[in-house]
């Protein structure tokens, strides 16, 4: 395994301009994918009603669009302390308690740069400090607790709505 942190990628994502940033050992091991979807009713043809994600066509405000961003690890050798930080995208909120990401610790951040927990992130609103809301933060990250064996993938997920 290869230790050690750097920047591996930069994806950009067409829609509402998301791009996310990947953090591991050795560059080039660690490719990502961005995807914004929204959800879609169906009803199959027993008359049974379901929703599936869908590529975005179009975001109206107050639609809410779901981000997922998957980190494939093409390199021969297991890729150790991966983290992955993706933006919300400007013009839209973050949605409370929407973060997922199976087997990493999720962060969060009001300013892009500084991540930490939810209980840990404070705001100055009128020369005051007070502890930030989920709707105020600028950025997520997945930081992965276990290495990314050859050929797996991890992934993250949240979900903004447009302002």
């Amino acid at each position: 395994m290869v230790k050690g942190s750097r920047i591996l990628g930069f994806v950009a994502v067409v829609a509402c301009s998301v791009s996310s940033q990947a953090f591991a050992q050795e560059k080039g091991c660690i490719v990502l994918k961005s995807v914004a979807e929204v959800e879609e009713a169906t009803v199959n043809a027993k008359g049974e009603k379901s929703t599936k994600l869908v590529p975005v066509a179009k975001v109206i405000p107050g639609v809410e669009v779901t981000y997922t961003v998957t980190a494939n690890n093409i390199c021969k050798q297991a890729a150790e302390k991966v983290a992955i930080s993706n933006p919300v995208p400007e013009h839209m909120s973050f949605v409370a308690n929407s973060a997922v990401g199976p087997g990493a610790d999720i962060t969060y951040s009001v300013d892009g740069k500084t991540f930490a927990a939810p209980d840990q992130l404070t705001v100055v609103e009128n020369g005051a400090t007070r502890k930030a809301r989920p709707d105020e933060y600028k950025a997520v990250r997945w930081n992965f607790k276990n290495s990314i064996a050859p050929g797996a993938q991890g992934f993250g997920r949240f979900r903004a709505i447009l302002n």
